[in-house]
């Protein structure tokens, strides 16, 4: 995993989906996958530094792409501080792999932040891999396709899994990178 290359792709994937600022997408004709008509009932806590629990939006969205396959997106606020916006994405073609997706934006930061890019990809809906750069990139052509198609997003039905996973996959990310505070369902 090149670290810098998965932080550019996590970034450019958010920035498609109209989540972060970009100088290549029009943010007027974009609808935010953020966007609080996506917003779903349940929330993500966390305990911050501080010990104050936090109580996180949780946002999701689908799309019917060829042969009846439904595309399904998650996107978790994680953010802690507000110069740090922290995000969580999960992304699933009906009957194929679910990709997890985790991103400090550290563009509003004076300081140097670590921002903690992970791709990773559950296969049994049950454990997470990090990615190769071959499978980042994949994951990134296959963003870029849908992007491109234009599709009308609707609010997301039937995401009691992917919620499950999305919680797995933030104690992967934290995990991952040693931290100790974990996504709790709420």
């Amino acid at each position: 995993m090149n670290r810098h290359l998965t932080e550019k792709i996590a970034h450019h994937i958010l920035a498609n989906l109209g989540v972060l600022p970009s100088d290549f997408v029009n943010q007027e004709a974009t609808k935010p996958v953020n966007d609080k008509q996506f917003l779903l009932p349940e929330k993500v806590s966390f305990e911050s530094e501080g010990g104050t629990t936090l109580r996180k939006n949780i946002y999701g969205c689908q799309v019917a792409v060829a042969d009846s396959k439904e595309l399904k997106i998650m996107l978790i606020d994680c953010t802690e501080e507000k110069d740090l916006p922290e995000f969580c994405l999960l992304v699933q073609l009906k009957d194929a792999p679910l990709f997890g997706m985790y991103l400090i934006y550290t563009g509003l930061s004076s300081e140097p932040v670590d921002p903690e890019p992970l791709i990773a990809v559950s296969t049994d809906k049950a454990h997470w891999m990090p990615c190769s750069t071959y499978l980042e990139a994949t994951f990134l052509a296959g963003m870029e396709q849908i992007r491109d198609l234009g599709f009308g997003w609707t609010k997301i039905s039937d995401y009691s899994d992917m919620h499950k996973m999305a919680l797995s996959f933030i104690k992967f990310h934290h995990g991952f990178y040693g931290e100790m505070d974990e996504g709790q369902e709420n």
